[in-house]
């Protein structure tokens, strides 16, 4: 019964693993911002993490708009690039014509 009782309940689990998660997604998202355009496979070599992994991050970081993904060809094999959005998709068009305006 001791060991039952140590045991985190499922909801602790994933709430911790979505922590991890998101500290890993960010590093991720730091190294994109480095290297944009480099394939999942790229990046997982680069950070010493598996492919599942990094596209796993890359997928939350795109679900919350910070990451863009596009197919490409390279050496005839189908990759995913990956790279940071620009900052200007997080403005609206008045916005940006407002910040334009703006005298420093």
């Amino acid at each position: 019964m001791g060991a039952a009782t140590t045991m985190k309940k499922p909801t602790e689990a994933i709430d911790a693993r979505i922590t991890e998660g998101l500290d890993t997604d960010y590093d991720l998202y730091k190294v994109i911002d480095k290297r944009p355009g480099y394939s999942i496979y790229e990046l997982a070599k680069l950070m010493g993490w598996s492919s599942g992994k990094v596209y796993g991050s890359v997928q939350r970081l795109e679900k919350e708009g910070l990451v863009h993904t596009e197919k490409d060809i390279r050496g005839g094999r189908s990759i995913l690039k990956v790279q940071t959005a620009d900052w200007s998709e997080f403005f609206t068009k008045e916005e940006l014509e407002e910040f334009d305006n703006l005298e420093f």
